[in-house]
C-alpha cells in the first residue's frame, strides 16, 4: 500500500493540577475532582474546535491528549468531537475503580470516526480502550493510600498486559504507550520493525528523561516518537530520525503550567521506504537503522481500515 508523505498530528497539552485533582480522602477517590475535570475538558474543546475550523488540508489526522486528562463523564463526548473533526483522538482517561475487587486501572481511549480522515459529521465514532501496565511511583503510592470501598485495606493498581498497534493504512502504523510504560524494554522489542510512529501519553514531571528517551527509543525502534505530556509540567516533544540535526526535533515545548496546542507533521512514505530498504534513496534522509533491524508486518494489530483510513 502506497504511503502518504506525512501524518498530521495535533498535540494538546491540558493542565490538570494533580494536587487539586486527586485527593485520596475524597468520597469519589480515585477519580479527579469535578472542577479540574471541567477545566481540562474546556481546554480540550477549545483546541479541537479550532481544528474543526481549519481547512481540510491543514486539519490533523490524529489528535493526542495527555494521560489522565479525560474524566469518565466526558468519554462519550470525545467520540462526538472525533466525529465533528473527522479525526482520530487518542488520550488518557481518569483513574477507573474496578468495583468488587478494590483495584484501579489507568486507561487511554482511542476514538475513531467512521469516515476517517476528515469525514466531518458522517456516521458515528467508536471508542476503544487500552491500558497501562506499570504505574509510576507517585501513582502507585496515591492508589495504595486510598481506603477500599469494601472497608478492607487499601486499593491497588491493576496493570494491563496488552500491546496495541493501530494500523492507519497509508498513514502508517502507530504504537501507543502510557507514561511509565515508556521504560518497558520488552514493549520496544515488539515494536521494532513493526511501526512508523510511537505515541506516548504522559503525566510526568521528569521531562528531561523523556527528551533523552525519545531520541534513544526512536533510534532503537527506528520510528517517529511523539510524547504528549501534561501542560502542568510541560515537555511535550516530537522526534524523527532525520539525518540533519536541525530537522530531528520537529516539536519541543518547555515550561510548566502552560496550556498549548500545536499541529506537527511526521514523515511516513520516506520513512517507510527507509525501513524496508537501507539502500534506498529515501534512507539517505534518515539516520541508519539499528543493527539487526528488519521491517515486518505486525502479527497483532488494531486494524481500522474499515473506517476508510485509505480513502
Amino acid at each position: 500500500m502506497r504511503k502518504v508523505d506525512f501524518l498530521n498530528v495535533a498535540i494538546v497539552q491540558s493542565t490538570i493540577d494533580n494536587r487539586i485533582a486527586w485527593n485520596p480522602q475524597a468520597a469519589n477517590a480515585p477519580e479527579m475532582s469535578l472542577t479540574e475535570a471541567k477545566r481540562a475538558w474546556d481546554e480540550i474543546t477549545i483546541a479541537i474546535t479550532q481544528y474543526k475550523n481549519l481547512d481540510e488540508s491543514a486539519r490533523p489526522e490524529v489528535i493526542i491528549l495527555p494521560e489522565l486528562t479525560i474524566a469518565h463523564q466526558y468519554e462519550r463526548e470525545i467520540a462526538d468531537l472525533a466525529k465533528q473533526v473527522g479525526t482520530i483522538i487518542i488520550g488518557g482517561c481518569d483513574f477507573k475503580y474496578i468495583d468488587g475487587c478494590d483495584e484501579v486501572i489507568n486507561q487511554g481511549i482511542i476514538s475513531i470516526p467512521r469516515y476517517w480522515p476528515h469525514g466531518i459529521g458522517r456516521g458515528q465514532s467508536r471508542n476503544i480502550h487500552f491500558g497501562k501496565k506499570h504505574p509510576a511511583n507517585f501513582e502507585k503510592n496515591f492508589i495504595e493510600s486510598i481506603p477500599c470501598r469494601s472497608g478492607k485495606g487499601n486499593m491497588s493498581f491493576l496493570g494491563c498486559n496488552e500491546v496495541f498497534i493501530i494500523d492507519l493504512g497509508s498513514y502508517g502504523k502507530i504504537g501507543i504507550s502510557i507514561c511509565a510504560d515508556f521504560y518497558d524494554i520488552e514493549r520496544y522489542a515488539y515494536y521494532k520493525g513493526r511501526i512508523q510512529h510511537l505515541f506516548i501519553i504522559a503525566y510526568n514531571k521528569d521531562v528531561k528523561s523523556f527528551y533523552y528517551l525519545a531520541e534513544a527509543i526512536s533510534r532503537l525502534v527506528f520510528c517517529n516518537v511523539v510524547i504528549c505530556n501534561t501542560g502542568h509540567y510541560g515537555g511535550s516533544i516530537a522526534f524523527s530520525l532525520y539525518k540533519e540535526d536541525y530537522k530531528r526535533y520537529i516539536y519541543k515545548h518547555e515550561g510548566a503550567k502552560l496550556y498549548t496546542s500545536q499541529v506537527i507533521s511526521l514523515p511516513v512514505a520516506d520513512l517507510h521506504k527507509a525501513q524496508q530498504n537501507a539502500a534506498s534513496p529515501q534512507a539517505k534522509k534518515f539516520k541508519s537503522a539499528p543493527p539487526g533491524y528488519n521491517y515486518k508486518y505486525p502479527d497483532k494489530n488494531l486494524n481500522v481500515k474499515n473506517v476508510n483510513v485509505d480513502p
